[in-house]
């Protein structure tokens, strides 16, 4: 988002260049963390994103696909995250069955209840996107949306994706410490993911704070800083919580990962 505007004359004639480099980066980061989630999801035979957190992308990125964006690059990036989010969805669908055995009325309707999340997170994310364009919210100077000054749709994108960013992050940190094992999830995974982050996100508000604070105050907001350092704590901490549970893990036989304190670890010790 913001790909169009044209700051005021006070605004330094970087701010704008740089902040597309900084997206295209992070959202370079983020689609090979999402290619790198599909291959570990077939080899570990798990899925690496949590439930709802696929949905919550996916619905967001079908809508800014399909109704938000307005540039080519916006179009284009948001329509391969799409794409690699259906070979996500299929890996989940194909091994939640394993995940979920604690829970066999979740692992016996995974299609159900993801289809249900999913229009629910399109719905959310399409009204809030509609009133927000509708009504002119953030209208300011150097802001354009098809072609006039008219809603900021940086702002929203900052809002819409800080939702699925929060809960992504957070949500992932839990289900590594619940599960007890690194399924579906890897160090290249998580750095390429954090990392698109950092350059993607934090740098291109960040950026726009600085130099063209005006339009951008919110990033530095009370409820704005909750969220990305939210986030951005989430993420630092999630190494270390893989680290000191991939030392204690174990690998079965046909490739997937379980606590060490599980039944199927406990069955293969006694085989051994």
């Amino acid at each position: 988002m913001g790909s169009n505007d044209v700051p005021p004359p006070h605004v330094p004639a970087h701010v704008v260049p740089m902040c597309n480099l900084f997206l295209q980066a992070g959202g370079g980061l983020w689609t090979l963390s999402y290619i790198l989630m599909v291959r570990e999801s077939f080899k570990s035979r798990s899925y690496g994103m949590p439930l709802f957190a696929v949905a919550l992308n996916f619905a967001w990125e079908t809508v800014y696909a399909l109704y938000v964006a307005e540039s080519p690059l916006e179009k284009s990036v948001f329509s391969i995250w799409m794409v690699l989010d259906c070979g996500m969805v299929y890996g989940m669908m194909k091994f939640a069955k394993h995940e979920w055995k604690h829970a066999p009325s979740v692992a016996n309707n995974i299609v159900p209840i993801f289809a249900v999340m999913t229009l629910v997170a399109t719905a959310g994310h399409w009204t809030f996107a509609k009133w927000w364009i509708d009504n002119d919210m953030g209208r300011r100077e150097g802001k354009f949306y098809r072609g006039v000054v008219g809603p900021d749709t940086t702002e929203l994108g900052y809002w819409s994706a800080m939702v699925c960013q929060v809960y992504l992050s957070s949500s992932s940190l839990c289900q590594l410490v619940v599960r007890q094992h690194s399924g579906g999830v890897s160090w290249s995974i998580w750095g390429s993911r954090a990392l698109g982050s950092v350059l993607g996100f934090y740098m291109v508000y960040g950026w726009e704070w600085y130099f063209w604070t005006e339009a951008h105050e919110y990033f530095m907001s009370p409820f704005g800083m909750f969220l990305w350092v939210t986030c951005l704590v989430s993420d630092c901490v999630y190494p270390f919580a893989l680290w000191k549970i991939q030392k204690t893990e174990v690998l079965l036989a046909d490739g997937r990962k379980v606590a060490a304190n599980s039944v199927e670890a406990n069955v293969m010790v006694k085989s051994d």
